[in-house]
């Protein structure tokens, strides 16, 4: 599975959570966020180049 489809995945996730009335505040959202970002190691965001290059 691409890095793509498990960030789709886990937004979907998200969204579900927050219609089902799981997650009610945006502090709950970033939580639930950091929480399964974690989790599925999806932390390598791809690096952006620096003004100095």
């Amino acid at each position: 599975m691409g890095e793509q489809e498990k960030y789709k995945n886990l937004l979907r996730k998200v969204i579900q959570e927050t219609e089902n009335h799981k997650i009610q505040t945006s502090e709950e959202m970033v939580k639930a966020l950091v929480h399964e970002l974690g989790n599925n190691q999806i932390t390598k965001l791809p690096q952006q180049q620096s003004f100095a290059d």
